[in-house]
């Protein structure tokens, strides 16, 4: 008697995505990603993640949309565009003519971009007066710059050198945040418009493209272009005061260096409008009118000078153009890509600030499948599985959050890749990019699978403060990946499914 014994091998089908190739453009500090979804060796999906860099110049974009040609055939089936600032979509501003020769299947965008949302209408309109209001005011310091009032003002002053120096280095702190948002121009109807409506004019949305919207707490799954994946959405959030939180107690590494009292001191919180309106640092009832008050001559009187505060508020600027700049990157589009067998989490939050990061673990939460059983996960389980981490906010000390981030990805095949390079970067940046404990923190948790954007040996001088320790071995696997690109116009890594 014979027995026979059949054994059936199971495999994942072939159409399913099992690995993702991630190309990480470098010209300067600014995320451009070009993603390869693949099922054994055919690409699946080709995916785009912005296109940016500060300060960066049509030159500077030329040599990525080339190679990304290349490698797409020109055809994009998913661009993702996570907010709007300079160094994240400069490049679609720069080169139109270039991409009018890629099509792009579908654009996504954060909620904040839907015209149809009343909530995103009424913030971009809150955002297109601050923008206004933040431009006005930094042309005004640029003015008494060029024209030396500070020198004339502080002339009798001891240590006036020092002081206009200090005034001259605000003025320019400013004038580098407000460059990130140059897209800020009102439209017709008095409001900044929305990223369609760029991206219809950067020559990147056609009539044949499927925009789509997306809000925290959504899941994408069965998707035609992405097999076997699903995408959690994690942020940004639908509450103006979580938009606004750019640090918290427990959250933030600490900074690398300490900002000057002096600077701190200018920052308070109001600013003058050129176009006819202001916004004052006190109600509008203790305004002189100087037409009509009898106190006039002898409150302006010359000896008398110090009352007045027509300068002075315009400091006040500096605080308020870093908490514009914040709640911008606070609307980041905050994607976690999962493959469903393995569950292997790829994480891009963009330049999600705390206050984005904080809420994934406010209520969020999705039902998938897991072995066949429904299970609610949660924004822990997602970073518990993240295996590749895109470092937020270019390494500063709040685009990643600590307690409620980076200590809860706990996978031991972490990798990670940084935007950042010194090659171009705003001056102010240099005080909190790289967070040396940031870094240090996370070329542990990967081993030194850790990939730079800009040099890395001039970015690792920054890292290894005496407040750190990282480990030979660990360096000398950094090292090794990061060397492997010298001369490329890029960084890549393959992640596995």
């Amino acid at each position: 008697m014979h027995f026979y014994i059949h054994i059936k091998l199971t495999k994942m089908p072939t159409s399913t995505i099992n690995k993702v190739n991630i190309r990480l453009y470098r010209a300067g500090t600014g995320d451009c990603f070009l993603l390869q979804f693949k099922a054994g060796n055919t690409v699946k999906c080709k995916m785009m993640i912005d296109c940016g860099c500060i300060q960066g110049a049509r030159g500077d974009f030329e040599p990525w949309l080339k190679d990304i040609k290349k490698e797409t055939g020109g055809k994009i089936d998913i661009l993702v565009v996570t907010h709007q600032h300079e160094d994240h979509i400069n490049g679609f501003k720069r080169c139109p003519d270039l991409f009018d020769k890629f099509t792009f299947k579908k654009v996504w965008f954060a909620w904040t971009e839907d015209e149809s949302d009343a909530f995103a209408n009424d913030l971009r309109q809150n955002h297109s007066k601050t923008s206004m209001a933040i431009q006005a005011a930094t042309t005004k310091l640029q003015g008494l710059v060029k024209n030396k009032f500070f020198n004339s003002l502080y002339k009798d002053e001891v240590g006036s050198e020092f002081m206009v120096k200090g005034q001259e280095h605000f003025v320019n702190v400013v004038s580098n945040l407000n460059s990130l948002n140059t897209n800020n121009v009102l439209g017709a109807n008095g409001k900044i418009p929305s990223m369609v409506t760029l991206f219809k004019d950067f020559k990147v949305i056609k009539p044949n493209t499927k925009v789509e919207f997306f809000n925290p707490g959504d899941l994408m799954k069965d998707l035609s272009e992405l097999p076997g994946m699903r995408i959690f959405v994690l942020g940004p959030p639908r509450d103006t005061d979580k938009l606004d939180i750019e640090s918290a107690k427990g959250e933030n590494f600490d900074k690398r260096e300490k900002p000057s009292k002096k600077d701190a001191a200018f920052a308070a919180a109001v600013l003058g409008n050129s176009d006819g309106t202001d916004l004052l640092p006190f109600e509008t009832i203790y305004e002189l009118n100087e037409k009509k008050s009898p106190l006039k001559d002898a409150y302006l009187d010359a000896k008398d000078k110090w009352r007045t505060i027509d300068t002075d508020w315009l400091l006040s600027s500096g605080s308020m153009a870093l908490r514009y700049e914040g709640s911008i990157n606070n609307t980041s589009l905050a994607l976690a890509f999962q493959f469903i067998g393995s569950e292997r989490v790829l994480l891009f939050p963009a330049d999600a600030e705390v206050g984005n990061w904080t809420s994934w673990h406010e209520g969020l939460s999705w039902t998938i499948k897991i072995n066949g059983v429904n299970k609610k996960v949660n924004a822990e389980y997602i970073l518990n599985n993240t295996v590749f981490y895109k470092i937020g906010h270019h390494c500063s000390q709040n685009g990643s959050a600590s307690r409620l981030g980076v200590n809860m990805m706990t996978s031991d095949d972490l990798t990670a890749m940084a935007p950042l390079n010194f090659k171009r970067i705003q001056p102010n940046w240099l005080n909190t990019m790289p967070n040396d404990i940031l870094c240090a923190t996370l070329i542990d948790k990967t081993k030194g699978k850790l990939y730079f954007s800009g040099n890395k040996d001039e970015l690792m001088k920054n890292i290894k403060t005496k407040r750190v320790t990282i480990k030979k071995s660990h360096e000398d696997v950094l090292n090794k990946l990061n060397d492997d690109f010298d001369g490329e116009i890029f960084v890549e890594c393959e992640i596995k499914g």
